[in-house]
């Protein structure tokens, strides 16, 4: 049989993807690269906020529109679970989540289980190579390197995330499992290697270990690659920043990490349910990032959440201040529907965001990547 799989979502839906992808292989399906003369067409798509929800719609129309008239159409990554009613439209003969991989197993036999989760993807940028040294170049050459998936789902619960409709609560992979992925990185000689996760920071609190023992392990293994980390709440951070102080002071491979603080506005973290306050997180991702001069320190901001005022955005730029970030990733805030910030009244208009997504462009120039309202 012909199979034909594409992905929309973010780098660790990219490996799932991949990892079905060999899974298939094993199971003797033929991947073609055209959805036009499959038997099977599978989609992993994203549904994190209306943006992303949009294109995969706009990409589950394409390959709908191309699919031969005896083709059936699998739909899976998170917008099955975060929007169900987006997919309604289409003649869908299976629906998968990060979660349940293995309902493909009934439809073409094997065992996904049995099958490794990938260090990289066929979906991966290839197009820059390391010698970029601006940081935020660094940073995201490595997303698009050697990754290692340490958890999926997450601990948190953000009014204005979908994610984990679709992959629940925290899991986390074994330590053994991790650091033998970490030493066949090293000894492929990877130029980089990122620890990835839906909740990076939180790894291990499932199965009685924590992340700064993660570190600690991997430090033992001597290697010229570049370590990075995605996407690290700063909760953990604050909660044991002595440990982490000690993890990144002890070891000068730590290059670059994101810290997803989302606003400086107090009363906007509140209503975001974000656990921490603009006070203790810039404290604690200026004492990392004066423990380790090395390390390359980044950071996610939401503008435009509802309610946001000219004084809540001041105080997000208060904090891009404070921290001097190495680089910057931009979100005008875009709504999710089935979150708790869709009910909160005082919606921002497009105008603003756009406006207050152009100052941070203004201010703090090449460290941003802005991403469109």
């Amino acid at each position: 049989m012909k199979v034909y799989v594409d992905s929309v979502g973010c780098e660790q839906r990219e490996i799932d993807a991949q990892r079905i992808i060999n899974y298939l292989r094993a199971t003797k399906m033929d991947i073609v690269n055209s959805p036009h003369s499959c038997d099977y067409a599978i989609v992993v798509t994203c549904g994190v906020d209306g943006a992303r929800t949009n294109a995969s719609v706009s990409r589950l129309e394409d390959v709908a529109r191309q699919l031969p008239s005896v083709a059936r159409l699998i739909i899976g990554g998170c917008l099955p679970s975060i929007d169900p009613e987006k997919i309604e439209s289409y003649n869908v003969y299976a629906t998968f989540s990060p979660r349940n991989l293995e309902k493909l197993d009934s439809i073409f036999g094997g065992k996904i289980a049995d099958i490794p989760v990938p260090n990289r993807s066929i979906f991966d940028d290839k197009t820059s190579t390391i010698e970029e040294t601006s940081p935020r170049k660094e940073y995201d050459i490595a997303k698009n390197g050697f990754k290692i998936i340490i958890d999926d789902g997450c601990m948190l619960s953000c009014s204005y995330c979908a994610i984990k409709k679709a992959t629940g609560r925290l899991r986390s992979a074994s330590l053994n499992a991790v650091v033998s992925q970490f030493e066949r990185g090293i000894a492929q000689r990877e130029p980089t290697i990122i620890l990835m996760g839906g909740d990076t920071g939180a790894y291990g609190r499932d199965i009685g270990l924590r992340f700064y023992s993660l570190l600690g392990e991997l430090n033992e293994h001597p290697g010229d690659s570049r370590l990075f980390i995605h996407d690290f709440n700063v909760n953990w951070l604050i909660e044991d920043l002595e440990d982490y102080e000690e993890a990144f002071r002890s070891d000068l491979r730590f290059r670059g990490m994101a810290f997803p603080v989302q606003s400086g506005s107090n009363r906007i973290l509140n209503l975001m349910r974000r656990p921490y306050n603009h006070q203790d997180a810039s404290q604690a991702i200026r004492r990392i990032k004066n423990c380790s001069p090395n390390l390359r320190v980044g950071t996610h901001v939401i503008v435009g959440f509802p309610t946001e005022s000219e004084e809540d955005f001041q105080s997000t730029l208060n904090l891009l201040d404070e921290v001097n970030f190495d680089f910057i990733s931009c979100f005008p805030y875009a709504e999710s529907s089935n979150t708790k910030s869709a009910e909160i009244p005082g919606k921002i208009s497009k105008e603003i965001r756009s406006e207050r997504v152009d100052r941070i462009l203004t201010k703090f120039g090449e460290r941003v990547k802005s991403f469109g309202v």
